[in-house]
């Protein structure tokens, strides 16, 4: 069987799942940034993925994921309002960026992955993180609050993890959660893996909403893993394949929305005003190689 018909059979697996009605979406309270740290190639520790990640928190829901696309967001309003603009964009940023995002709802234990993956977001259900917290007595100051240890093995790994009970939330990065406060620290005991705090915002009413993407494809792991691969292999002729698959969605969406920022607010921010977009993308500093997880067995 040709590649390309593998690859279409791959994507009619995945757009079987109907596509998923959005959650009741609400405004964002809060949101942590985290200086991500993975060593995810033991033969080259000195070329660890790092990336801002931030973890948005509102009164029922919270999301974790990438902060790049709001980190660009924000270069093309800043130099796009610059009385100076030639038309001429400049972004820069690291070469890679994470693809998942975690939605939770904890009363009702609901835990979900978001894959972004060519325009499109695919959907996967996961088991509520179940972690097994040792709370201690030892505190220290992380970003100004006072946070206290406390320690667990999770997912193959024995992680320290600072918490605090100053702010009115009881969220972590990643799968990191539940703790009686607000995780702002985490590391595992090899240094592979390690969640630094780099700041704490509260939002004003509007500014973001969280929201599952209306849109977005409903799958499993399997079936996700195999069109992640395809796709690796042969972009075109996935993106090719999905579309004759009928996988593409009506517009994918981000599960968290902006009410401020974005190119289109203003006449400051009008795309007809962009003459040119020069990205500069550095991944030299990043192994490609993955030998070490995130996630390793238990």
């Amino acid at each position: 069987m040709e590649r390309k018909k593998v690859i279409s059979l791959l994507l009619i697996g995945v757009s079987m799942a109907c596509a998923v009605v959005a959650q009741e979406s609400e405004p964002a309270l809060a949101r942590v940034i985290y200086e991500f740290t993975h060593i995810n190639d033991t033969l080259q520790p000195d070329k660890p993925h790092n990336e801002e990640m931030v973890l948005y928190i509102g009164q029922h829901a919270s999301l974790y994921g990438t902060y790049s696309s709001e980190r660009v967001n924000q270069q093309i309003k800043k130099q796009m309002e610059d009385p100076a603009f030639d038309g001429n964009l400049t972004i820069t940023g690291s070469g890679r960026s994470t693809q998942e995002s975690y939605y939770t709802r904890p009363a009702e234990q609901l835990f979900k992955q978001l894959y972004s993956l060519a325009g499109e977001q695919y959907l996967i259900d996961e088991d509520y993180p179940s972690i097994d917290w040792r709370i201690t007595e030892e505190t220290k100051v992380v970003g100004g609050y006072t946070a206290q240890k406390a320690t667990s093995h999770f997912k193959g790994r024995d992680y320290v993890a600072w918490f605090t009970t100053e702010l009115p939330f009881q969220d972590g990065p990643w799968k990191l959660k539940g703790l009686p406060g607000l995780i702002l620290e985490a590391t595992d005991s090899r240094n592979e893996v390690v969640f630094q705090y780099a700041g704490f915002e509260t939002l004003e009413e509007g500014e973001a909403t969280i929201a599952l993407p209306e849109n977005a494809i409903a799958t499993n792991k399997k079936a996700l893993n195999k069109l992640v691969e395809a796709y690796k292999k042969n972009p075109q002729a996935a993106m090719s394949a999905r579309s004759q698959a009928g996988a593409r969605s009506a517009g994918g969406g981000n599960a968290v929305s902006f009410g401020t920022g974005g190119v289109s607010d203003g006449p400051a921010m009008d795309p007809s005003r962009i003459k040119s977009i020069n990205v500069k993308k550095d991944s030299s500093q990043t192994s490609s190689v993955t030998n070490n997880p995130l996630e390793l067995k238990n």
